[in-house]
């Protein structure tokens, strides 16, 4: 499917939540990734600037693979992908007002979206240079039967569960190295059992986002 490329000036003239099918630009900068552990799990956001013609714009990236910054410079697409129903998602217009009264216009993507890395001179979409785009570009793959998947959730969890034990004993140790025993004292068990938590969920975000640098 061929989809439809959009220019600086026809994303301004979006709604907030409008899809972008696709679009191309220049990477002028990255930002460092923020991630977080809340109520659904963990959440990642990086924020990029991109030069289009006649301006630049704010890009959201809210997939777990960081943008490193070798891709300043880099000539990038970003293109939709799409749902079950056919639907183009990933990609959308994003403006939001701050508790301050600013208002902030730019673009939000997630992982359904897909980054192509192009070549610097023909700006064809399909001609790729060597760099490693981040995971998204990659396609999604085929739709295992119901056997195969169990058998992947129960090799997930068993590494799920590899990763968090070994994330739980690096945080008592940092637990008591933050606190020392005497403060660590003071503290209820319920508290110390949070702060404990929050510290190896913090260390398991990290571990896991090197297994993945590393795998792929």
């Amino acid at each position: 499917m061929t989809l439809r490329t959009l220019n600086l000036e026809q994303i301004e003239e979006l709604a907030h939540g409008e899809s972008i099918p696709r679009f191309s630009g220049k990477i002028r900068k990255v930002w460092d990734q923020k991630t977080g552990y809340g109520e659904y799990g963990p959440w990642y956001i990086q924020n990029l600037v991109v030069a289009l013609d006649g301006g630049e714009i704010t890009v959201t990236w809210t997939g777990e693979d960081e943008f490193e910054r070798s891709w300043i410079g880099k000539q990038v697409a970003f293109e939709c992908g799409s749902n079950k129903e056919g639907k183009l998602v990933g990609i959308v217009r994003d403006i939001r007002t701050a508790k301050d009264g600013k208002v902030y216009k730019g673009i939000k993507m997630t992982a359904a979206g897909k980054v192509r890395l192009l070549a610097e001179s023909g700006m064809l979409p399909d001609h790729e240079s060597g760099t490693t785009a981040p995971q998204p570009a990659k396609a999604a793959p085929q739709r295992p039967p119901a056997a195969s998947n169990d058998e992947k959730l129960e090799a997930y969890a068993k590494h799920s569960k590899r990763v968090f034990l070994l994330a739980w004993g690096e945080a008592e140790d940092a637990l008591e190295w933050l606190l020392g025993k005497e403060s660590r004292s003071k503290l209820s068990e319920a508290e110390r059992l949070d702060l404990h938590l929050r510290i190896a969920q913090g260390f398991a975000i990290e571990m896991n986002k090197i297994i993945r640098k590393e795998r792929f």
